[in-house]
């Protein structure tokens, strides 16, 4: 059996630097374990996200996860809706964001039991300086964690999560970074801590991502413009309907009526769409990992699944299919819904590729 490592200290020369495959940030992970680092372009911001494993598989870390949308308060929806990608819901605090999320991304796990939610005052630090670092000094953030367990086999898996919710209105943003272990998980959490501090843009992506804010506000600029415009228009109807009315007393009963339908629709057009985007969201927090070992609990994360070749070697393939193939070649990958295998694919020939066997 392999010798359980100790946690990683803080100490530099227990570090190393690891940058993300599309080179937009880096940041300091455990030196010897399972590193890896990357880019989710799921939504109008990208998530950034890593993982570490230890060399025994004892311990898992992660940060970020893919699956938590952005949201934008109520009040700061105009008349054009949301913007794209983004939930509709008011700014929830951590003590009330993150046990329905626990729950509902890691209580399929066999012998769920959650434990105590307490403040996190060192991830607060850390989000409040990343926050005066990105020009939002009047953030509203709140910041914690939240300890549970569940059933590896015979072992019992300790867990540790911590989150953080950021507002700058009208927009706020939840994000989760945790721990998992066979031993405690306390011992490893500066570690994380670690991780999250760490965390920084690199200077491609800093350029970007100033060009982002240029383009952002333009757009709001011309978005403002049309709402002045559109301001504009409304008075200048209202005035000639009041000009109307004034010639067309006969008609002021009927005209009213119209104008009482009209707001009546409109409030259940609004309602329609409020439900939906609530069905919506809690569709989400309905999902869950039903993993039972660090690497499915890993793979729950990065959505991917772990696959074995004739030779014994693993290979982390996109999640979603029924089999996989692999080209001898140059390592591409086919996968396959429904069992089908790769004869009548146009272009492909089935002789060039071997299969390899999901991991369970």
């Amino acid at each position: 059996m392999q010798e359980r490592l100790p946690p990683p200290s803080v100490a530099p020369n227990e570090w190393e630097i690891i940058v993300d495959a599309s080179q937009a940030f880096t940041l300091s992970m455990p030196r010897g374990w399972r590193n890896r680092a990357w880019l989710h372009q799921g939504g109008p911001i990208p998530h950034q996200l890593a993982t570490a494993q230890s060399p025994g598989g004892e311990t898992a870390l992660f940060l970020g996860d893919p699956t938590i949308p952005q949201f934008i308060d109520p009040s700061g929806v105009t008349m054009f809706g949301p913007p794209p990608g983004m939930v509709v819901q008011p700014y929830t605090s951590i003590e009330h964001f993150l046990p329905g999320y626990a729950q509902h991304r890691f209580g399929g796990l066999p012998g769920f039991r959650p434990g105590a939610m307490v403040p996190s005052p060192e991830l607060f630090r850390l989000a409040s300086e990343s926050a005066q670092r990105a020009g939002a000094a009047q953030a509203w953030i709140t910041a914690g964690r939240l300890s549970f367990s569940f059933d590896e086999g015979p072992r019992r898996v300790q867990a540790l999560v911590f989150g953080v919710c950021t507002g700058v209105a009208p927009l706020w943003f939840a994000e989760v970074h945790g721990v998992s272990t066979v031993g405690n998980p306390e011992d490893f959490a500066p570690a994380l801590l670690e991780m999250v501090a760490s965390r920084r843009a690199t200077p491609a992506m800093q350029q970007r991502q100033m060009q982002e804010r240029a383009r952002s506000a333009a757009q709001h600029q011309a978005n403002m413009a049309l709402i002045e415009q559109g301001t504009a228009n409304l008075r200048a109807n209202h005035q000639q309907n009041m000009a109307n009315l004034r010639g067309m007393a006969a008609s002021h009963q009927a005209h009213m009526a119209s104008l009482h339908a009209s707001h009546d629709a409109h409030n259940a057009a609004w309602q329609s769409q409020q439900a939906a985007q609530s069905a919506a969201h809690q569709s989400y927090m309905q999902a869950s990992a039903s993993d039972d070992s660090h690497r499915r609990f890993v793979n729950a994360i990065a959505e991917e699944r772990t696959v074995v070749d004739g030779a014994g070697n693993t290979y982390q393939v996109a999640d979603g299919y029924d089999r996989y193939f692999r080209r001898r070649s140059d390592g591409a990958w086919i996968g396959t819904r429904d069992h089908r295998d790769l004869s009548g694919i146009p272009g492909v020939n089935p002789d060039d590729y071997d299969e390899v066997k999901i991991k369970v």
